[in-house]
């Protein structure tokens, strides 16, 4: 079977490197869009990248409107505001819904479809879309070097994903230094995030590939080591290196080549959750994880023996794992984070509406959803 691979992307990664953003930014477009957070106005690089573009030559258009779990809504209003302005550059800052949200805004300002249209495939871009540059804040959804954007359409309560080949940066600017700035259950919720990634795929796995197998087990044992380090340390730099790189690769193509194997199923009913009651994504997965965990032991007991004792160094990979987040204080119960124990059978349905569950390796149905759920309840 042939397996494609395609990583069209620049990095900068260092700390420092975020001095570079002009340089770059000044070939790839004249007017340019940064999607950020309202509180990001508060820390001082975000008015030196301001300075650095505008040095360069680029006029430039702050978009700060944005929540957590990017919002259709949200991205149509600065699509339209992009679209506009002329904007030819759209620059996202920040974690994870900042970079999605950035790249929703440059394909959605090509026209004057709803991004929901784009996710559900009912359009396309006819006129070219927006150069895209990446500048991540923390470590976690390694949206800098993917093409896969995740919205909420608040309306229907669904959170979806689309993988789409105009959503690759041009550029992503790694600089672990600014990292430093997130709070500490931020930075956790991230590295949760991250190691997620990577271990959904690894424990869901049918076909094995040793390559794959050894790639993802590194980072996992990275982020497993360091996060701890950065929690106890936040302004080490070179402990937030060591967490943002194993970031960035773990949701990148680099941990599936040579072939696809796993799936991210508990992100299917994260996304549920996440997009019904607006949780931390990584708060929702630590939530949920354990339970799922669980769910595929009887069919996948050798792969969480395989996680315990290369990842953790322990016989229990479920019991390991548990043991690490109560290390980095987020093993949070649903009832912690806002949710209802009756929803469960309705979170059930939208996560079967949202996400495949075909490649889970056991049958995933209403109910083995809502047992999860109550089990992380």
């Amino acid at each position: 079977m042939i397996q494609p691979f395609f990583l069209p992307v620049k990095i900068l990664f260092g700390a420092g490197s975020i001095t570079q953003l002009g340089q770059e930014a000044k070939t790839l477009g004249n007017r340019a869009m940064i999607v950020t957070y309202s509180d990001l106005l508060n820390i001082g690089f975000l008015e030196n990248i301001i300075k650095d573009l505008r040095s360069n030559g680029l006029e430039t258009e702050l978009f700060k409107d944005l929540e957590p779990n990017p919002r259709t809504s949200t991205v149509d209003k600065a699509a339209k505001i992009a679209r506009d302005q002329k904007v030819d550059l759209v620059i996202g800052v920040g974690g994870g819904s900042a970079m999605d949200a950035a790249k929703g805004i440059a394909l959605a300002s090509t026209g004057d479809a709803s991004i929901w249209d784009y996710v559900t495939n009912t359009v396309e871009a006819t006129d070219p879309v927006p150069n895209l540059i990446q500048v991540p804040t923390l470590a976690g959804t390694g949206s800098e070097l993917n093409q896969i954007a995740v919205f909420t359409n608040w309306d229907s309560h669904e959170k979806r994903f689309m993988i789409n080949d105009n959503l690759w940066a041009k550029v992503s600017v790694i600089d672990p230094g600014l990292t430093t700035t997130v709070p500490k259950e931020l930075t956790a919720a991230g590295g949760i995030d991250a190691l997620a990634h990577i271990m959904e795929c690894y424990l869901t796995a049918e076909t094995i590939f040793p390559m794959n197998d050894a790639i993802r087990e590194a980072v996992m044992k990275v982020t497993v080591q360091f996060l701890p380090k950065v929690l106890a340390h936040p302004e080490n730099v070179e402990f937030r290196a060591q967490l943002s790189w194993a970031s960035t690769i773990a949701s990148s193509e680099i941990s599936r080549l040579g072939g696809w194997a796993g799936n991210m199923t508990c992100h299917g009913i994260e996304h549920a959750v996440s997009g019904y009651y607006d949780v931390n994504h990584g708060a929702g997965l630590a939530a949920l994880l354990p339970a799922w965990m669980k769910q595929i032991l009887p069919v996948r007991r050798e792969r969480v023996e395989l996680l315990g004792r290369n990842v953790f160094g322990k016989v229990d990979g479920i019991a390991a794992f548990e043991a690490w987040l109560e290390e980095i204080g987020m093993k949070p119960r649903l009832r912690d984070l806002g949710c209802e124990l009756e929803r469960a059978g309705e979170i059930a349905d939208i996560a079967l509406r949202v996400w495949d569950f075909q490649f889970h390796p056991t049958e995933m149905d209403a109910e083995s959803i809502s047992q999860i759920y109550r089990d992380s309840y």
